[in-house]
């Protein structure tokens, strides 16, 4: 296409004066008579003359447009599009039918890779003959390469013809950017939707992956659950091989959808052993993803952490675990004696490791990765130096890596109001401490006279008497009564929610002369036999210095503090006594006589250190029934549960500490408790429930001693070690960090994130592939973990050797992953247009079976401008000496040199 244009037109109009100036003399000066071929080619001279000087000076332009154009179809040819290849040749056709004059075509094929399938104008050939890689597919990549091969100067389009689902789905965002470039460089594109789908009336059935426990143990129950999927119902046979021999064969009905099954893998042999998984369906249309590869370990080694406060509880471990388990113990206790003789006792043996430092127990998560299971039994684990590192760590095993954690007996807890304890409280089934008695009525009787002043007793009276009061559940009912030769009553009847205002009554009290030990005990029964409550007791605090008459009256009858409390016995009101610092024989036996005769309990504060201790066990654990020391039926609550497999009954239990089960533990066994209201209830002997990735499980009677006396036959024994056995982990973890694997059709992605971040840590990995040939890296960290990504050549099993080392130590690992197939193969992924809407935009159309218009394209694409001023100008002299020739010249003499010429 050409323009003709002027770039000052208005100079056009020069040319009327020129041309009025040339002919005007011409008609004048010219007659008809003397008209000459001279004067007839000066004036046509003349006339071009002016148009040449017009045209030049007013800038004369001619303009000449191009417009080839190019396309080039990229044509998707990968697995999931290959049952849509004749569409695909049909769209090819179609576009080329329609092809516009000036117009060449070309084919690009991809799937994995890319081939130019087409060159521009040549033959169209089936795409389903190129030489593509059709494992994958790769939009982005196939569309920076056509966006190569257009000409300098032409009109540039591409139509793009995929069901538009990238094998790794990072790479839609490239598919954008792609489009993106592609139309910066003025490339057009436009979109044909193939529909990838399974079709109507076809049967589609695949393995879509398997559930397993990667590493496990011996004679452990496991199982592989298998997820099948179907497009329609119908039968199939799954298979499931061990090291290349068929184990068994099932016949199932799959339904539409997602189908899972289940089969048992056997444990009974240590190793690594390989599986796969093969599903088989009549009239199934597709090969691929009918099968599915998996490795599991079998480990003969189970690591336990067992830390006691009783040496008994070391036989008893060794004998509920067997030869199979290597039991680290850490014995709590402060004699040397005791625990020598311990480690002689086991001395040599190969099962059982006595550490020498018990109360450097391992506290943290790279050291306590290494055990299976963790059990605390019998002990405050207050003992434990860094303890609060220690409970931290487990909390991480636990609910990380999947650890199991077992409490056995009394480990000191209830009561508590130490903060230590509350994340270790906080992890078991159970709540420890009797919170569900009926509320009681609990008198504190101090003595203030002078004799208390010695030796700080009252201050430390002071401190037992609001120690008590935190341990006194908030519904019961506290009175204080303070005597010495006078009686005050401290406190009437209040709940004991009230506890920071009785603790101010009790801190103001002043010690004065005279001592009247039953004349305390009496002011407080009187008080006491005015209210009905159920459970009445009594904590007399004294030094048992009396020296005042020891006489009081009751019922008529006079009687001394000893009597006195054998009265209120009598009356089922418990009295017990607490004698602060005082070792004087007088003082002691005072104070044991009325223990004695009150039906309660003597205790004696030998220093300060010792009065928590003793408030918050012994005391506590009389006073709130949190320990119960009597034989206990017990009772099988869920008789189906695994822990129960194999008894039928069990025996009465020695004795139990007294817990109330959390609203969402499993309590298969169950003790009865009798409140003092005679109300009967059923408090948990064992509760277990799932702690993040792990378990922990609280059994609230011992495993030796008193209280399991008889539990050491069959069906006590056994359900002792199915206890144990039901909490070793589903999987065996015995590395600080977990391994994630990820593949996205192309590359496996291992990524490496610690227990404890330590960013001058690093991770060496040597990946073994299918064929036997080693990759070593070093893993990058990203702020929070450790990650490798590598292209996966072929499918099959890859091997991973792990070294992760940290200031703690170096810790290594085997791990391994198969690649089963590419996501390519996938016949239920769900294909539809949105993500080449999402690509495209405005830039072109979509269409659904539509050939998009290619009929012509007014853009610019190769300008020619020709500007003619300096030409006309050369014209115009050249014409202008040309006229002036002639003039000069008579013609016979221009037609003489001629002939002069020829004659020669």
């Amino acid at each position: 296409m050409r323009n003709i244009s002027f770039d000052n037109p208005y100079w056009l109009l020069l040319a009327v004066p020129l041309l009025l100036g040339v002919l005007i003399p011409f008609c004048i000066a010219i007659r008809r008579e003397n008209r000459s071929k001279s004067t007839v080619a000066s004036l046509v001279i003349h006339l071009l003359i002016v148009a040449l000087v017009g045209l030049g000076v007013s800038g004369t332009v001619i303009t000449t447009v191009m417009t080839k154009t190019e396309i080039y179809v990229v044509a998707d040819v990968s697995y999931s599009a290959n049952r849509n290849l004749d569409e695909v040749d049909g769209y090819i056709a179609k576009i080329k039918e329609e092809l516009p004059k000036n117009t060449e075509l070309g084919v690009v094929c991809f799937g994995a890779d890319y081939v130019l399938h087409t060159p521009l104008g040549g033959e169209i050939t089936p795409v389903s003959s190129a030489e593509v890689d059709d494992t994958a597919t790769d939009i982005a990549s196939a569309l920076q390469y056509a966006g190569t091969l257009f000409g300098e100067d032409t009109l540039k389009r591409v139509i793009l013809i995929t069901d538009g689902c990238e094998t790794v789905s990072e790479d839609a965002s490239r598919m954008i950017s792609a489009i993106e470039g592609l139309a910066a460089a003025d490339v057009a594109v436009d979109a044909i939707y193939l529909d990838s789908n399974i079709a109507d009336g076809v049967t589609e059935a695949q393995v879509s992956g398997v559930d397993f426990t990667g590493m496990t143990y011996l004679n452990h129950e496991t199982t592989a659950d298998v997820l099948l999927q179907s497009n329609t119902d119908t039968r199939a046979i799954v298979s499931l091989y061990k090291n290349g021999e068929k184990l068994t064969d099932r016949a199932t009905e799959l339904s539409m959808g997602f189908n899972v099954l289940n089969f048992a893998l056997p444990t009974e042999l240590a190793g690594s052993f390989d599986y796969e998984v093969r599903v088989n369906v009549e009239n199934d249309t597709s090969g691929h993803n009918n099968s599915y590869s998996f490795t599991q370990t079998v480990s003969a080694d189970i690591s336990v952490l067992l830390v006691t406060g009783k040496a008994a509880d070391v036989g008893a471990a060794e004998r509920l675990l067997g030869e199979r388990a290597s039991i680290d113990v850490m014995f709590l206790t402060k004699s040397r004696k005791e625990l020598s003789a311990l480690v002689a006792e086991y001395e040599g043996s190969e099962n059982v490791n006595i550490s020498s430092d018990p109360f450097n127990v391992p506290c943290s998560v790279e050291e306590l990765c290494g055990y299976d299971e963790i059990i605390i039994s019998s002990t405050d684990i207050r003992d434990i130096n860094n303890v609060s590192a220690f409970i931290g760590s487990v909390e991480t095993v636990v609910s990380q890596y999947g650890k199991s954690l077992v409490t056995v007996g009394d480990i000191k807890i209830q009561n508590k109001t130490d903060e230590t304890l509350e994340s270790l409280e906080s992890m078991l089934p159970v709540k420890f401490g009797n919170s569900a008695q009926d509320p009681k009525l609990y008198a504190i009787v101090i003595d203030t006279s002078r004799s208390m002043f010695t030796a700080s007793r009252l201050a430390v009276a002071k401190q037992a008497a609001i120690h008590l009061l935190n341990i006194l559940n908030d519904e019961d009912e506290v009175i204080v009564v303070a005597f010495a030769g006078d009686i005050s009553i401290i406190q009437s009847s209040t709940k004991a929610v009230n506890r920071q205002d009785i603790a101010k009554k009790i801190n103001d009290m002043q010690p004065t002369q005279g001592t009247s030990i039953a004349g305390g005990m009496k002011a407080a029964l009187d008080m006491l036999v005015e209210y009905d409550n159920d459970v009445k007791e009594v904590m007399l605090i004294s030094d048992g210095m009396n020296y005042t008459a020891e006489i009081v009256e009751i019922d008529g009858e006079k009687k001394n503090a000893t009597q006195l409390a054998e009265y209120m016995a009598a009356k089922d009101i418990s009295v017990s006594t607490m004698n602060p610092y005082n070792q004087d024989s007088i003082g002691v036996n005072t104070m044991t006589g009325i223990a004695a005769a009150g039906g309660g309990t003597y205790y004696y504060i030998k220093d300060e250190k010792s009065l928590e201790n003793i408030i918050f066990s012994d005391v506590a654990d009389d006073l709130t029934e949190s320990v119960i020391n009597e034989p206990s039926l017990v009772e099988i609550a869920i008789p189906k549960d695994d822990v129960m497999s194999g008894i039928a009954y069990l025996p009465k239990i020695g004795g139990y500490v007294h817990s109330k089960a959390k609203v969402s533990a499993t309590t298969p066994l169950t003790v009865g408790y009798t409140k003092p209201s005679g109300v009967s209830v059923q408090v948990p002997l064992y509760s277990y429930w799932k702690y993040g990735n792990g378990t922990v499980a609280s059994f609230t009677s011992e495993i030796s001693g008193a209280w399991a006396d008889g539990w050491q036959g069959d069906m006590g024994q056994l359900f002792l070690c199915n206890m144990i056995d039901e909490n070793i982990p589903e999987e065996k973890i015995d590395r600080p960090y977990s391994v994630n694997v990820g593949y996205d059709g192309i590359y496996a992605n291992v990524e490496i994130i610690p227990a404890v971040l330590d960013p001058f840590a690093t991770v060496d990995i040597t990946v073994t592939m299918p064929d036997g040939s080693l990759l070593t890296e070093q893993l990058s960290f990203d702020t929070s973990s450790y990650f490798l990504r590598f292209e996966v050549p072929t499918l099959g099993k890859y091997g991973i050797s792990l070294s992760y080392n940290s200031e703690v130590g170096t810790f290594g690992s085997e791990e391994s992953f198969n690649i089963c197939y590419s996501p390519e193969y996938n016949a239920f992924a769900s294909f539809d247009p949105s993500t080449l809407h999402a690509a495209i935009r405005h830039r072109g159309t979509v269409s659904g079976g539509e050939v998009p218009d290619i009929s012509g394209d007014e853009r610019d694409v190769a300008t020619y401008r020709l500007t003619f001023t300096v030409p006309f100008m050369i014209a115009a002299v050249v014409l202008y000496v040309l006229d002036i020739i002639i003039r000069k010249i008579k013609w016979r003499d221009i037609k003489g040199l001629f002939r002069r010429a020829a004659a020669k």
